[in-house]
């Protein structure tokens, strides 16, 4: 979410600080704007303000390249107005964050659709601790509030800011999701014994993680981490999916979907997590074709190798 406005190539101290001020302070006015506003009003103006801002910041050119590697079919037009809309869901998911405690299944102002499979129904409803896995897709931070509201103990595992102004902003606001949460960096540990002690774990594992494994994404190679599935075998926790969709302003629906088979099936320990991992995966690509303008795709997603020399997308990669 941070370096929107300004580059992660500034190199000199005071203006990268500059340059966090900056950031913190574009959040900071639109919360102030869209705070006495009702949740929807919020929302579309959050959608109204990026979906003109975002094609301008240096991101875009980023957006545009992931987009062109998962859906190569989609011509260069169909690419750009795509990216525009998510674009609008990112605003309006800024836009949110003061109204997050009222778009909540047991807020103020309930707008959110609960769909639930059986066998998940009956982890939850067993108390049954888990690893609930989603994507940044829709609102996914309401994905951590139906949980917690549900009567889960759960700890969320997510990347700290690098810019440590909007770190500050974005924490305060998510004090309202009712769940704890726990830096990425060295967090293996700390989900064993939060799952240990009966507490459950929600991760965000859709992004690129250097040190993963590669696993098929979109039909090419991506660094993933398999972490949720290492998990899940390790200490027998169900792995569940949790889809986030956006059906209006401040409006979702959160699908609890079957938790994930694991049946060692006499494979290797590596075989199964990489099947686990794919299976992940494959599950995400099925959220992002149904949504693909709500799927938040600013981080590069492939290898380098994917993309030819001019920076393009290549479909030679994997």
């Amino acid at each position: 979410m941070g370096r929107i406005l300004f580059r992660k190539t500034i190199r000199w101290r005071r203006l990268r600080k500059f340059g966090w001020y900056i950031d913190g302070a574009f959040l900071y006015l639109l919360w102030l704007l869209v705070r006495p506003m009702r949740p929807a009003r919020a929302s579309a103006t959050g959608r109204t303000l990026l979906r003109w801002l975002g094609p301008k910041t240096h991101k875009h050119q980023k957006m545009l390249r992931n987009l062109s590697l998962a859906f190569p079919e989609m011509d260069a037009d169909r690419i750009e107005a795509l990216a525009r809309d998510i674009w609008g869901n990112f605003g309006a998911m800024l836009a949110e964050y003061p109204h997050l405690s009222r778009i909540a299944i047991n807020g103020s102002s309930p707008t959110i659709e609960l769909v639930m499979d059986e066998a998940a129904r009956a982890i939850l409803e067993n108390g049954r601790p888990a690893i609930y896995v989603t994507a940044h897709l829709g609102n996914w931070e309401l994905a951590a509030s139906t949980i917690a509201a549900l009567g889960v103990p759960l700890c969320v595992v997510y990347g700290p800011q690098g810019n440590p102004v909007l770190e500050k902003l974005l924490q305060g606001q998510r004090r309202s999701l009712g769940c704890r949460f726990i830096g990425k960096k060295n967090a293996v540990r700390q989900m064993i014994r939060e799952l240990r002690t009966g507490h459950s774990v929600g991760l965000l594992p859709d992004q690129r993680v250097d040190s993963g494994e590669i696993i098929p994404f979109f039909g090419l190679d991506a660094p993933t981490t398999t972490s949720p599935a290492w998990l899940a075998l390790k200490l027998g926790c169900p792995l569940v999916p949790v889809q986030t969709e956006r059906t209006g302003n401040a409006r979702f629906r959160v699908t609890f979907h079957a938790p994930l088979e694991r049946d060692a099936n006499g494979e290797d320990e590596r075989q199964r997590l990489r099947d686990m991992t794919m299976t992940v995966n494959r599950q995400f690509e099925e959220w992002i074709r149904q949504r693909p303008q709500q799927w938040l795709c600013i981080k590069r997603r492939w290898p380098t190798s994917a993309y030819d020399t001019t920076g393009q997308p290549s479909r030679r990669a994997g």
